[in-house]
């Protein structure tokens, strides 16, 4: 059985060598689309493709990100379409799976009643060793995740902008479909290292940045509902423990 690997990418140069280095563990092939990158993600992306099965599609972004201009579903959907492994996982440039998971993967895709597979995410929150946890009136942060199925499944993301719901053949619900849970945490980074924050975040309230100036302020209270977090007591993917202690050993 063999994994695609699907992504879009925009300006992603820290998280690109440290995904890459953890899919090619597991994946058939890695498939990314970048939609206009201008920090040296592309050149960083062709550099690993002379080591790795990379293939590298342009497909410029539309619109504002998370905004109703942004054409993101288009670029999912491209992806799933060019796919040719017996499953995909749609995991996006920021998430990395636990090493575990190159061992459980053959026992998952040799499974014939299962066609869509949910697992836990851990988010972490301003940095490497605190996680968000859910919250009354917030509760998207530490939940299951669905990010791999089987192919020629018809599933694929509703015509929408930036909320890119998967859904399953004539529009049917994705909860249609056989599903299995894995145990094999997700890991999600987008909040923890690099620039910790994106432009035009739509979570950026969070973080008290207001028309994308500034940095990033991890003490501050939302109105509407409270910020919990609880000190990561786990292990990193041995990526990110080498990404750190390279980081720490260099003073920044």
């Amino acid at each position: 059985m063999r994994l695609s690997v699907i992504v879009p990418v925009l300006n992603e140069i820290t998280f690109v060598p440290l995904y890459v280095e953890s899919a090619i563990r597991y994946a058939d092939e890695i498939i990314i689309a970048d939609g206009g990158s201008t920090d040296g993600t592309i050149e960083e992306i062709e550099r690993l493709q002379q080591r790795y099965a990379i293939r590298l599609f342009h497909v410029q972004q539309s619109g504002m990100p998370y905004t109703e201009d942004w054409n993101e579903s288009v670029v999912r959907n491209f992806l799933i379409d060019q796919a040719q492994g017996d499953w995909i996982m749609n995991l996006d440039i920021d998430e990395l799976m636990d090493d575990r998971f190159a061992d459980v993967l053959p026992e998952l895709v040799n499974r014939q009643d299962v066609d869509i597979y949910q697992f836990p995410f851990v988010n972490f929150w301003g940095d490497p060793w605190t996680i968000r946890m859910n919250s009354p009136g917030d509760e998207r942060w530490s939940n299951d995740i669905t990010r791999m199925w089987r192919a020629k499944q018809g599933i694929r993301y509703r015509d929408e902008k930036h909320h890119c719901t998967l859904e399953a053949a004539e529009g049917r619900s994705i909860w249609s479909i056989p599903r299995g849970r894995s145990d094999v945490n997700v890991y999600h980074y987008h909040y923890a290292l690099g620039n910790k924050i994106k432009f035009n975040d739509n979570r950026r309230a969070d973080v008290n940045v207001g028309m994308n100036l500034g940095q990033p302020d991890w003490t501050f209270k939302p109105e509407a509902y409270d910020i919990v977090t609880k000190p990561y007591e786990g292990e990193h993917p041995e990526v990110i423990m080498n990404y750190l202690n390279r980081r720490d050993a260099l003073g920044s």
